[in-house]
């Protein structure tokens, strides 16, 4: 199965591009045993220098997954790499005393063969549409579990827990000094061709409905991220975030 891959990106009515994105390039060796990396890394913009930490843990994770074995297996080499990019954000923020306020969200997937596996930290989204469906693959690190989680337990309301103003809240994030909170694939997803992976900051689905960016896939995957940006903006949200997509097209070799 090949891989068609896309990007775009847009400041949204922003001051600061805070988003960063990256994808692998090796030759046909690594890829027979890595697989094609996506990484999405969307800096934290209520802490300090969310552009500087994106930068960063982008670089910092992509350097280390091309750093993998033959014997490594493509879930520790994300599980590892995560950590380094962790750790250099950490660093970078220790340089500039602003330990624990420098951070920034990340997900990164692999296709390898006809296997999708992920890692992701955050908020940022990871989805998977086929045939006119789309369903998100990753778990979202926000305040919105407990708080769920306390309203099925009777703790309190389910209207408190929903129209609570802390909803959104990260509780974990790269940068962090542990990583309490990832998520990854415990076993890989299946693809067939006309799959398609989208990986995506949170200023795409805080505008879009996940109906309208599976609409939108429908379509084709040809010039996709690009579709899904001027769809985003033409929704003219006057706060609206950074947002980036990157997509990963799946087709018969």
């Amino acid at each position: 199965m090949n891989i068609l891959a896309g990007s775009a990106q847009h400041i949204g009515a922003r001051a600061y591009q805070q988003d960063a994105f990256a994808f692998s390039s090796q030759g046909t060796e690594f890829v027979a045993h890595a697989g094609i990396l996506a990484i999405v890394c969307d800096g934290m913009g209520g802490m300090a220098r969310g552009d500087l930490a994106s930068e960063v843990a982008t670089a910092a994770f992509l350097e280390s997954y091309l750093s993998k074995s033959l014997k490594e297996s493509i879930p520790a080499a994300l599980e590892r790499s995560l950590h380094t990019a962790n750790a250099n954000v950490v660093a970078e923020a220790r340089k500039l005393n602003l330990m624990e306020e420098m951070g920034t969200t990340l997900v990164a997937a692999v296709i390898h063969q006809d296997e999708l596996h992920y890692v992701s930290v955050g908020d940022s989204g990871l989805f998977h549409a086929r045939a006119g469906q789309i369903r998100t693959m990753n778990r979202p690190h926000v305040f919105a579990n407990y708080l769920d989680q306390a309203a099925a337990h009777g703790t309190i309301t389910h209207h408190s827990a929903q129209t609570h103003p802390g909803r959104d809240l990260l509780t974990s994030f790269v940068g962090a000094r542990m990583l309490e909170e990832i998520d990854r694939s415990h076993r890989p997803a299946h693809l067939i061709p006309g799959d398609v992976v989208l990986l995506a900051s949170d200023g795409l689905f805080n505008t879009l409905s996940i109906e309208e960016i599976g609409s939108a896939v429908g379509k084709g995957p040809e010039a996709l991220a690009e579709r899904l940006i001027a769809q985003t903006l033409a929704a003219e949200n006057p706060t609206q975030d950074n947002v980036t997509v990157l997509t990963l097209a799946c087709f018969r070799d």
